[in-house]
């Protein structure tokens, strides 16, 4: 205005400029521009951006025409866009509609008086207002930042949405949990022991020698390198998504659900040389996955590495600066993959088992197996431990095993059979299974007389019809097994 002068008293300040003016200054503003500093030497230009595709004009494109005009270059060579936040609907985040989530209430948690609180107070009608009590009626958990940044990484950057669910976040807090305990586990064992870590410890390995790797010692590890293969291609192909799910299924499903199982018996059942090489390998493979999920969760591996870091003999003030975990494909052993794995079809088998006696996983059962004597043996130990069973017990012959089997369901594991041995009443479990064979072949019958019938056919959709044959295979081959244990039974 006219009056505005600076006769008048009126003065423009000299360090406002327009929003999006001064962010497109962003990337060497930060870094002390205009005065040559060493942090503008040093971090100018940068090599990727991460926003969002909607700010693509408005901040991208200015940030771009700034550096090279001030600068002289580029400020960055590629740009990764995610996608727009939603609520679980995918409908987006409104004040009007009360579907916004603040990343602070997710982390530190919220009341619902809170959440309705803040949302007052920002303008929320009276349905947004509904809509929060409605939605989240407990209000918000603390879920921890590291929770946060795992769900949001773990969604693919090629969706243009992102349909933010907050059971997703539990999940991974779970994750995170499951990090702190299996670390809790680890350092339980390692610490204060002789973990075979130190430099000046003995180099022979094998029977009897300083450190005798088992078969699973060798199998984490191996999965280990290709775990940090997949994180180093997946990384440099952005897919952050596949990045986070990578680290989660081997920390979750490798580490914790098999290899920290199998060290508990081996820890109890070894020898000293054995028992050194689970620490050495519990210890180790621990301290490189916290450095491999750091970038994606850095609090709680920053926390958990202090601790683990000098029982590993892993010298460093922060993970933040240790080495970045690459990939050894020597120090891959297919026949300890080849081994677990089996291992593994093996305790599968026993869980089918009892699931089909209805047996409950605390109750412990003897296991009858024929064939395959020396690998049995060997893992008969961990076996035993992993599906809770009493004893593992080798048949010489196929007519000795099933005389001792009776009518116990069997399963065809690799080059074993395998029964889960249970005393019944022979008598009363061939008029239980007699009773089930019936009401299977009637089943059966109801299932073949509408595919039978012409109009059923005509009439029905595609998938009803297929829904029936389907019924048919699946309770006929019930039925087969159900006539193989009447037949044991004689």
């Amino acid at each position: 205005p006219a009056e505005c002068t600076e006769e008048a008293g009126w003065k423009q300040d000299p360090d406002v400029l327009d929003t999006w003016f001064s962010s497109g200054l962003w990337p060497f503003s930060t870094l002390g521009w205009p005065e040559k500093t060493n942090a503008l030497q040093k971090f100018y230009p940068a090599s990727d951006l991460e926003t969002g595709y909607d700010i693509l004009f408005f901040w991208v494109a200015r940030m771009m025409m700034m550096g090279i005009h001030f600068m002289g270059k580029p400020p960055f060579k590629r740009v990764l866009l995610a996608g727009m936040v939603t609520d679980e609907n995918g409908d987006k985040m409104s004040k009007v509609k009360g579907n916004v989530i603040d990343p602070l209430d997710l982390i530190h948690g919220a009341s619902l008086e809170q959440l309705l609180d803040k949302a007052k107070k920002s303008g929320a009608s009276e349905g947004g207002l509904k809509h929060i009590a409605k939605a989240h009626p407990e209000g918000f958990a603390a879920y921890g930042s590291d929770a946060v940044r795992y769900t949001l990484l773990s969604y693919s950057p090629q969706s243009r949405r992102i349909a933010l669910s907050v059971k997703r976040i539990e999940g991974y807090r779970n994750f995170c949990n499951k990090l702190w305990n299996a670390t809790r586990f680890v350092l339980m064992q390692c610490e204060g022991q002789d973990c075979g870590v130190e430099e000046h410890a003995p180099a022979e390995c094998g029977p009897g020698g300083y450190l005798d790797f088992s078969q699973a010692d060798r199998w984490i590890v191996s999965k280990l390198q290709q775990a940090e293969a997949d994180v180093a291609k997946n990384f440099s192909d952005y897919r952050l998504d596949l990045v986070a799910n990578t680290i989660y299924d081997f920390a979750w499903n490798e580490f914790c659900d098999w290899y920290l199982e199998i060290a508990k018996v081996q820890i109890n059942t070894g020898s000293d040389a054995q028992k050194r090489a689970t620490r050495r390998t519990l210890i180790r493979t621990l301290e490189v996955l916290l450095r491999l999920a750091h970038p994606l969760i850095p609090f709680i591996t920053e926390e958990l590495w202090q601790k683990v870091a000098p029982v590993a003999n892993r010298a460093g003030e922060s993970i933040s600066i240790a080495a970045y975990p690459v990939s050894q494909p020597e120090r891959i052993d297919e026949a300890a993959i080849a081994h677990v794995t089996k291992l593994k079809g093996l305790v599968d088998a026993c869980r089918n088992l009892r699931g089909e006696m209805n047996v409950s996983p605390a109750t412990r059962m003897p296991l009858y197996c024929v064939g395959d004597a020396e690998f049995m043996q060997q893992v008969a130990p961990v076996l035993q431990s992993l599906a809770k069973l009493s004893e593992v017990k080798l048949f010489d012959d196929e007519a000795a095993w099933q005389a001792a089997a009776q009518a116990a369901p069997t399963v065809v594991a690799g080059d074993a059979r395998l029964c889960l041995h249970m005393e019944i009443d022979v008598d009363a479990e061939k008029a239980r299974l007699g009773k089930e064979a019936a009401r299977l072949e009637g089943e059966i019958a109801k299932a073949t007389n509408k595919l039978s019938n012409e109009a059923f056919v005509a009439k029905a959709p595609p998938a009803v019809i297929a829904l029936e044959r389907g019924r048919i295979t699946d309770f006929g081959a019930t039925l087969e097994r159900l006539k193989e244990q009447l037949a044991r039974l004689g």
